[in-house]
């Protein structure tokens, strides 16, 4: 009688541990096959301060942030759409549909803005190319 009893606690033990590492209603992670993009470093910023409600500290692979050409970042945009429901709620979590997608503003510095749906603008990138000074040029006078 008692393995019975046993058997049965480890069973449900094991159902709750299968809901918590599976997607239960609550969970906010994105699955090991579709992991987060990210166009900016604010945003995976802003991705890694938000807690699962299930899981704690969501885990994604954090990546040295290089510079992704505007080209890539609209073609992700449209992708969204078809990534899987988990993938979604887990994005969503993140950038809530009333303030994002956000509008990328570009100034004459080089820095790139995102201004979000209610007026609020984030630094996204700082200017690429440092201005150089112009040196002297050698004259070829003899």
């Amino acid at each position: 009688m008692h393995s019975r009893t046993l058997v049965a606690r480890i069973e449900r033990a094991e159902q709750v541990a299968k809901t918590k590492t599976q997607f239960s209603p609550d969970c906010i992670c994105w699955t090991e096959s579709e992991r987060p993009f990210f166009g900016f470093d604010i945003e995976r910023e802003i991705a890694t301060q938000v807690k699962c409600p299930v899981h704690g500290k969501r885990s994604f692979w954090l990546v040295y942030h290089l510079y992704i050409p505007k080209w890539l970042r609209e073609k992700q945009k449209e992708r969204f759409s078809r990534r899987t429901p988990q993938y979604q709620k887990a994005w969503n979590a993140s950038f809530p549909p009333e303030l994002w997608p956000a509008e990328e503003e570009e100034t004459k510095d080089g820095e790139i803005f995102l201004r979000l749906k209610d007026g609020t603008t984030l630094l996204a990138c700082e200017s690429r190319c440092e201005k150089v000074p112009q040196h002297d040029r050698i004259s070829d006078k003899t």
